[in-house]
């Protein structure tokens, strides 16, 4: 698979789907939680509370896990990402601007929310937006046959060099 057929199957589930399950892990308990996301470059970005158990989690341990992919209705429409990172609470104010901008580009129920009056308005202030740096990203795509997955490392957002078909991969 070429880079850009890689990158446009990624970027087609980025755009397409609206939750990841993000896998956490402190004190050797670990824990899933799914979030809304939005891809900003190789970044996703989230918000959560501070409070929040998988937040407490990145606290103590930020490597983590996500999953990525649309609902199938047979194993030959399987599609999706697995995603290996670290996560992070965005910090700047131009940062936090830029996270607050494109999630509420692909959600703009967010912007109302943040917008309402009263309680909902008073829980939205209590979140923070984070972010989930991938280091490795596999695409697995049973379109192409089963099993068939692909695996891009990156370092910084930036790939390390082609994506990699990855032999003797099964779901």
């Amino acid at each position: 698979m070429t880079p850009e057929a890689f990158e446009a199957a990624v970027r087609e589930l980025f755009a397409e789907v609206t939750t990841m399950t993000l896998a956490t892990c402190a004190g050797d308990r670990p824990w899933a939680s799914d979030v809304y996301f939005v891809a900003d470059g190789w970044k996703l970005v989230f918000f959560s509370s501070p409070a929040s158990r998988h937040c407490r989690n990145l606290a103590a341990n930020p490597a983590c896990a996500a999953t990525i992919h649309p609902v199938a209705a047979s194993w030959r429409d399987i599609r999706g990402l697995q995603l290996e990172g670290r996560g992070e609470p965005v910090e700047g104010i131009k940062a936090m601007a830029r996270a607050a901008a494109v999630y509420c580009a692909k959600f703009p129920f967010a912007k109302a929310l943040l917008e309402a009056p009263g309680e909902t308005a008073a829980k939205m202030a209590r979140v923070r937006p984070h972010v989930f740096v991938p280091e490795a990203v596999r695409l697995t795509d049973n379109r192409q046959g089963f099993g068939t997955r692909f695996l891009l490392r990156l370092r910084s957002g930036r790939p390390l060099g082609p994506p990699q078909r990855e032999s003797g991969s099964s779901v």
